[in-house]
């Protein structure tokens, strides 16, 4: 194992007694190493009785099925009929999990995401008798189901942890699923806004240079410098309103330094958006040079510049149509961080352009955003869910009407948007007010400002009955060799990720020659980065819980050459659904102060995202 990984596996396979002798549980704390541990036997449904323990070597297997996805036909070394003892159990537990987690095309998917994963088979029998003399004495088979639950963290981007929706967690055997869903990497969605209207998204995000790569150099193609290409459609049913994104980047990443990433892309877009009662229609291409620096773990810091040329076209409430073209140079610093760390998450973005407009007049604009979310306990229940959000803006005398700040909601999410999406690569389009619809906030004549500010909240309130927990907090049947006490699964895995998987990572490496003090420094660094997230899992993540959500927004708009100015304060509620690492949100906003807008004083707004289908 090298002291340094890209990404670092914690896989936990737990299996049930099933002879005499006391059960296996094993953990595995990261890839390649494996530590068994004994225990007496599980008390649980899925047990087999003391009596059907006893006949155990007897027993054999009628019926073995596995509930992943595209996991049909799947040889886990153990066939109808054959007996059933601990050690086939286990060999067939590590083929499912050498098939979810160990294949090529796996290696693929996630050797340059930067990813932590979980992995929890479980395993249920039948025990009631066979009903037709299956494998010669039907009393004396037992009906086998291997369930995979298969779990996975973004370490690269934070935000990827709570939206888009993930896929479910039953894993899947990657190389199996069909091709052009392992290679496109599809991603689906379905949004509201009050001007925007209903609208669904589609898009896929491809690594080229991997596309046609043969069996065995796949993992190769993972690690190499990748060329991601990125496609996506939002497309509405209101007024043709619409977006294109389409761009190519290549990766030039550094693993196990600070310096983690420089990237090149070329990218264009278009759209149709409303805009203050108009529209606007959009089309720009850009050529743009960046960097991802780590400095510590759960920091990361991207800086990113670009030369953009644009050409915009509005139309105003009236029909009137004018037409802009512009040339700019544009920077954003973002930086991400965990705080604290597995239970928070912080995000600050600064924004800067300079432009001409016509090859005449020249503006500037800045602005910038810290956001912060976390989930946090009060009692032994599910989690609250706290989100913050502030900004503010200003530019320059000589900004053109179409590049002016307008209040409303967001096309983006800044906290859970990846760092290098369109949506966080441009300048915010001004104060995020839930109440009004995208772009429809603005002063006196449908003018946009040149200052703005805002803050908002989201509190999720959580409701015991509706949520259940990732790992539910049982009996492994273990006893703790210096206490005589029980262990419980989260005490069990807990201490797997913090002392079991750093120590075995240790010894490895000092087989390798390391000093035994530079194994023991290299292994908790390595392991430093998973624990956060797997804390997370382990203790507070939820299955699914839908919990209620109060919302807030206060929002400000000024223009100081006119001398005039707006305040708005909006409330609301909603509903968030999470499911696992992922959260779905919709809400009402309502205006409840400050001047009135066309299109009313309140907005409803929705957003799901399907991707990571797999």
């Amino acid at each position: 194992m090298r002291a340094s990984l890209a990404a670092l596996l914690c896989a936990v396979l737990p299996a049930l007694a099933l002879a005499q002798s006391p059960g296996l549980v094993s953990i595995e704390g990261g890839p390649g190493a494996r530590h068994p541990g004994k225990a007496s036997h599980h008390h649980t449904k899925n047990a087999l009785t003391k009596a059907e323990r006893a006949g155990a070597l007897t027993l054999r297997a009628r019926s073995i099925e596995i509930e992943g996805r595209w996991a049909e036909g799947l040889d886990l070394g153990l066939a109808v009929c054959d007996v059933v003892t601990p050690e086939n159990i286990s060999a067939a537990m590590e083929a499912l999990e050498a098939a979810i987690t160990r294949s090529p095309a796996a290696t693929l998917a996630l050797g340059s995401q930067g990813a932590a994963e979980v992995l929890y088979i479980d395993v249920k029998y039948d025990t009631r008798p066979g009903t037709k003399g299956e494998c010669g004495n039907a009393a004396k088979t037992v009906g086998i189901v291997f369930r995979p639950f298969h779990l996975r963290v973004s370490l690269a981007r934070a935000g990827d942890n709570v939206l888009p929706l993930p896929r479910p967690p039953m894993a899947t055997v990657f190389d199996q699923v069909p091709a052009p869903l392992r290679v496109l990497n599809p991603r689906f969605g379905v949004s509201h806004d009050k001007a925007f209207g209903s609208a669904v998204s589609a898009g896929i995000d491809t690594n080229l240079r991997a596309l046609g790569a043969a069996p065995k150099e796949v993992g190769a193609s993972a690690r190499a410098n990748p060329l991601d290409a990125h496609l996506q459609r939002v497309q509405s049913t209101r007024a043709g309103y619409f977006r294109n994104d389409a761009g190519l980047t290549y990766r030039l990443q550094r693993h196990g330094s600070a310096l983690q990433e420089v990237r090149l892309r070329v990218s264009d877009s278009q759209s149709r958006e409303p805009l203050a009662g108009g529209e606007q229609s959009h089309a720009a291409g850009e050529l743009g040079l960046g960097l991802t620096w780590k400095p510590a773990h759960g920091l990361r810091v991207a800086l990113d510049t670009g030369w953009r040329g644009s050409r915009d076209d509005v139309s105003d409430a009236a029909g009137a149509m004018s037409r802009t073209e512009s040339r700019r140079w544009a920077g954003r610093a973002l930086l991400d961080a965990q705080a604290p760390p597995g239970a928070g998450f912080a995000r600050a973005a600064l924004w800067h352009e300079g432009a001409s407009v016509d090859a005449a007049s020249h503006f500037a604009r800045v602005a910038a955003q810290l956001g912060y979310a976390r989930e946090f306990n009060l009692g032994d229940g599910p989690t609250w869910g706290l989100e913050l959000l502030a900004g503010a803006g200003r530019l320059s005398s000589r900004t053109p009407e179409v590049d002016r700040f307008f209040a409303g909601n967001a096309a983006g999410q800044f906290l859970y948007d990846g760092a290098g999406s369109p949506s966080m690569l441009q300048l915010p389009r001004g104060p995020l007010l839930r109440s009004v619809g995208q772009g429809q906030g603005s002063l006196a004549a449908q003018r946009g400002g040149n200052r703005y500010w805002h803050f908002n909240a989201n509190l999720a309130l959580p409701i015991r009955a509706w949520s259940e927990p990732l790992i539910p907090d049982e009996s492994t049947g273990l006893d703790d060799p210096e206490t005589g006490k029980p262990v419980r699964i989260k005490a069990l895995l807990r201490k797997q990720v913090d002392v079991s998987g750093p120590s075995m990572l240790a010894a490895t490496l000092a087989t390798q020659g390391i000093s035994d003090a530079e194994a023991t420094r290299q292994a908790a660094d390595s392991f430093a980065e998973i624990q956060p997230a797997v804390h997370y899992l382990v203790d507070s993540a939820s299955l699914y819980a839908v919990r209620p959500l109060l919302l807030l927004d206060v929002a400000g708009l000024s223009d100081s050459a006119s001398a005039s100015s707006a305040r708005w304060v909006a409330v609301g509620a909603g509903v968030g659904l999470s499911i696992v690492t992922a959260r779905i949100e919709a809400g009402y906003m309502h205006t409840v102060s400050g001047p009135r807008l066309a299109g009313g004083r309140g907005a409803a707004f929705m957003r799901i995202v399907f991707q990571n289908l797999f």
